[in-house]
């Protein structure tokens, strides 16, 4: 007849593959977690929620249809939040709200969230996620949609802008400052042949200008 013992994590399979008693009394009293068996009454404080209570009054039921009648968004509701698209994701420890967790958010219309959360902006585009989904879900288009509803409402980064400023006023994002390297290694100190007027008044057109507040 097999001893039965408290249940602590270890399989009853560790009985089986000869163990003695005091061999497994040794790794029980190294655990590092101990859980205390208390009563349901005996709570002395709240219990610990790790997200914030979501207000329903403030949800929009229109922002997940919204998004699902993009192109990038008809498989939005075959989400069930696996978090595959979290596992994959390079830059997810660094984000508040994780990828799965945003769209979860797009599902439950949490709009004003999702569109001034600084995540969507801070998506690498590696598709890493998207890849990966075993549902189909379009991880990284959708955040692209959600940032072109950020940008028609103005909640853009201040980084963003001052990048978007640099492209319309310079066209291109990066110029080149360190002359000196390029003399070292023999080249013009200016890149030769680089007309960016076209480019610039395309994007005088775009909603990039009126990201910067207007032409300039």
């Amino acid at each position: 007849m097999k001893k039965r013992f408290p249940a602590n994590n270890i399989s009853l399979q560790t009985f089986n593959m000869g163990f003695n008693c005091a061999q497994v009394q040794r790794v029980l009293n190294q655990m590092s977690v101990v859980y205390p068996m208390t009563e349901m009454n005996e709570r002395s404080s709240p219990p610990i929620t790790l997200i914030d209570p979501i207000d329903m009054s403030k949800l929009d039921p229109k922002f997940r249809n919204e998004i699902k009648s993009m192109p990038n968004g008809e498989e939005l509701s075959a989400c069930f939040a696996c978090s595959t698209c979290t596992a994959a994701c390079p830059i997810a420890n660094m984000w508040k709200y994780k990828p799965h967790q945003l769209i979860r958010m797009i599902l439950l219309g949490m709009k004003e969230e999702v569109l001034s959360s600084n995540e969507i902006w801070l998506c690498l585009t590696c598709y890493q996620c998207q890849e990966r989904c075993p549902q189909k879900v379009r991880v990284t288009d959708i955040f692209f949609d959600c940032k072109n509803l950020a940008a028609e409402e103005c909640k853009i980064p201040p980084n963003v802008v001052a990048l978007a400023k640099e492209l319309l006023t310079k066209g291109q994002l990066y110029t080149v400052t360190a002359d000196w390297e390029r003399e070292d290694m023999g080249l013009e100190p200016e890149v030769p042949g680089l007309s960016t007027e076209a480019l610039k008044n395309i994007l005088k057109d775009t909603r990039t200008s009126r990201i910067v507040g207007g032409d300039e």
